[in-house]
């Protein structure tokens, strides 16, 4: 089996890690923990098939990726916040990513862990694709975007909201990919350098 087949089933690992734990952290930490600090009351979060509330319950498929139900947020300001939390915490989570690629380079699973963490921004760039018209999953999820509505609710030009999440989802994936090609390349330098010859 070559190098490359064997990543297949790396990567396939690391894309539904990437979803289970990106959409657990969209739902506790972008709005739970979010709308808890803004003086809500988080009654069940659900997680793909599964909520929690507080025993676990399996729902089965129900159309959503994630569900975190906040109650009690005191102002409506409050609770776009809340919503737009969502999305951009996943962003702010491959921001802090691609950065440490960057920093240093990391081996083994440290790397592994880096390179699924910096493609969070996915969240926010499907979540703004019903905003043109399209579903979340292109052939199935949300109609409405939540971004969309929380930002343009807070006063954020939409056209704004859409150029961010073109622009940086692009970069994010341009930086994600010159790391690596740097790193390729780096790996499959020559390291043997010939003696320099010696003077009588």
């Amino acid at each position: 089996m070559t190098r490359k087949l064997r990543l297949i089933p790396l990567v396939a690992i690391l894309l539904l890690g990437s979803l289970v734990v990106g959409t657990t952290w969209h739902e506790v930490v972008g709005h739970g923990l979010t709308g808890v600090l803004l003086g809500g009351r988080l009654r069940y979060v659900q997680v793909l098939t599964v909520r929690f509330s507080p025993g676990i319950e399996w729902r089965g498929w129900e159309g959503a990726y994630g569900v975190c139900d906040v109650t009690d947020v005191p102002t409506p300001r409050r609770e776009r916040i809340m919503e737009l939390a969502g999305s951009m915490s996943t962003w702010c989570v491959s921001v802090l990513a691609v950065g440490l690629l960057w920093i240093r380079r990391w081996r083994g699973w440290r790397r592994w862990l880096l390179i699924g963490l910096s493609i969070w921004w996915i969240d926010l760039m499907t979540y703004l694709l019903p905003s043109w018209g399209i579903r979340r999953s292109i052939l199935w999820g949300a109609r409405s975007s939540e971004p969309y509505q929380a930002a343009t609710a807070l006063g954020i030009p939409g056209p704004l909201i859409q150029s961010f999440g073109i622009v940086t989802s692009v970069a994010l994936a341009a930086a994600l990919v010159l790391r690596l090609v740097r790193d390729r390349d780096t790996k499959d330098a020559p390291t043997d350098v010939a003696p320099a010859p010696q003077g009588s």
